[in-house]
């Protein structure tokens, strides 16, 4: 009986979708991005690992994704579509990023696969007009510091990209909020079901803004939560985070805020920031601050001065100086014991000088 009802629901559901298709077609839209980036760094790593740890010099780094996004639209105006991100620089296993399939309609938005979370997806951080993204710990490719750390951004996660259900509704009056649930944090729907007691599970996001304008007046406000349930004997993880943009006459200013609850250490971060942009041109000051809260008490702090121009449709040209100063005296930063039995950080600070080009296509 219970498979009966399931169908019958189905089929009411379908239903209320249903609408005459031959007007619809589908349409495949091909699209994503390429950055290639060229820098100097040079660091002073205190007590790193290995001997004589040597990060300076020249290096390319490279971030490349190519994305497929077919859709239809009926005849009633709801939209089926798909969105499925083949990454173009990966070494590993996981050449797929996000992908998953939505139903968007009057009545909001439902997609079904992989993808961030709601408070992750919906969150604002500090303007900053270049492609490196302190806040998302960009610099590290250059830098060792962030090791010591764990978490040093404000967009919140426990459990990176899942699989799972998102809704956000429609925007109204500027307002729009969107929840989250994954089972786990399998990022493959072939991946067999976790042990609830060994893994992650039940994980939930919440996550609300509102965008608006008021003539030259813009403001953006986001707020947002997520957790889940941790492997038995270990903490739930959780995390919350908020975030303000406000802007008038080319000029942007904000920030935000993070708090986390995590299984590696419990981290608080926030950003602050400052752009303009004129015609092609745009300038931004970017300072992120990440500091563990428990016993032994470490804290980084990155600055980011950057410059970007756009050249043509879907071409940046940019340039940035970066500045991190790290203090890792703490658990998080543990490396192993060095030959006179100290223990071993990440910490100290350093520089990148680098220029870039970034194609959306």
């Amino acid at each position: 009986m219970k498979k009966i009802l399931l169908g019958t629901s189905a089929l009411a559901l379908a239903g209320a979708f249903a609408s005459p298709a031959a007007s619809a077609e589908w349409e495949m839209r091909v699209g994503g991005y390429m950055e290639q980036h060229v820098a100097y760094a040079t660091s002073d790593p205190d007590n790193s690992p290995g001997k004589d740890a040597e990060y300076d010099g020249v290096d390319v780094k490279s971030d490349t994704e190519i994305h497929f996004s077919p859709v239809i639209t009926l005849d009633n105006g709801i939209k089926f579509g798909a969105r499925i991100e083949l990454e173009g620089t990966g070494k590993g296993d996981d050449q797929i990023d996000e992908n998953y399939v939505y139903i968007e309609g009057s009545f909001g938005r439902l997609s079904i696969g992989e993808d961030d979370n709601a408070a992750y997806i919906m969150g604002y951080g500090a303007p900053d007009v270049t492609f490196v993204n302190i806040n998302s710990g960009s610099e590290s490719l250059w830098l060792p510091f962030d090791a010591a750390f764990g978490t040093t951004t404000t967009f919140i996660s426990v459990e990176g990209d899942s699989v799972g259900l998102r809704y956000f509704s429609p925007r109204m009056a500027g307002f729009q909020v969107g929840v989250s649930y994954a089972r786990d944090a399998n990022r493959d729907s072939d991946d067999a079901q976790k042990d609830r007691d060994a893994d992650l599970s039940d994980i939930f996001g919440v996550g609300a803004n509102y965008v608006n304008s008021f003539g030259d007046f813009d403001i953006a406000l986001s707020g947002g939560w997520t957790g889940g349930d941790a492997a038995k004997g270990d903490s739930d993880p959780e995390a919350w985070s908020a975030g303000l943009n406000l802007g008038m006459s080319g000029f942007t200013i904000g920030g935000s805020y993070a708090d986390w609850n995590k299984a590696g250490g419990n981290m608080e971060t926030f950003d602050l920031g400052v752009s303009y942009a004129t015609g092609p041109w745009g300038v931004s000051f970017t300072y992120v601050h990440s500091e563990l809260n428990d016993d032994d008490n470490g804290e980084i702090d990155k600055f980011l001065l950057g410059m970007d121009y756009k050249l043509a449709q879907g071409i940046r040209l940019g340039a940035w100086v970066v500045y991190v100063d790290a203090d890792s005296d703490n658990g998080l930063g543990f490396t192993g014991d060095d030959e006179d039995g100290e223990r071993n950080f990440y910490d100290g600070d350093g520089w990148i000088i680098g220029t870039g080009m970034k194609l959306n296509f």
